[in-house]
């Protein structure tokens, strides 16, 4: 083949796939307008109602009051007993603290798996906590 068959055999494929796009358009045929042409989820259009009715600095008090709340039924449904277990975890998790505003990193965390071997068995959720904190005492200040 030549240089002019190459050319046309290119123009042709050209030419066949503008086709292709042309018929595509034809077979969708779907309005171009703004609620057509852009994404509208339902969470966009609350949110500009939401705009229009509420001004911003409310609607972010709403939010705060929400999760205050969700805080306040968390800590509700905790009986006497696992209260006091909380602010008995709180204070020995406190020892830990003082030991890091310290920068005694190896104090903090020996403190700090004593606790979770005393708060495994019993509340997983609490031993998490000091678990946490020694992974980030590691990988942060210990190397």
């Amino acid at each position: 083949m030549n240089k002019k068959d190459e050319k046309i055999k290119k123009d042709e494929e050209i030419d066949e796939i503008l086709k292709q796009l042309e018929n595509k358009d034809q077979l969708i045929n779907i309005p171009k307008t703004l609620l057509k042409k852009e994404e509208w989820g339902l969470l966009t259009v609350l949110n500009l109602i939401l705009a229009g009715i509420f001004p911003a600095y409310f609607v972010q008090i709403l939010f705060v009051s929400f999760f205050t709340e969700l805080g306040h039924l968390y800590t509700t449904h905790l009986t006497e007993e696992e209260r006091k277990k909380l602010i008995e975890f709180e204070k020995e998790f406190r020892k830990g603290y003082e030991k890091e505003q310290e920068l005694k990193w190896k104090e903090a965390i020996e403190i700090y798996k004593k606790l979770v071997e005393k708060y495994l068995k019993q509340n997983p959720k609490i031993a998490n906590i000091a678990q946490q904190r020694i992974e980030w005492i590691n990988k942060n200040y210990i190397k």
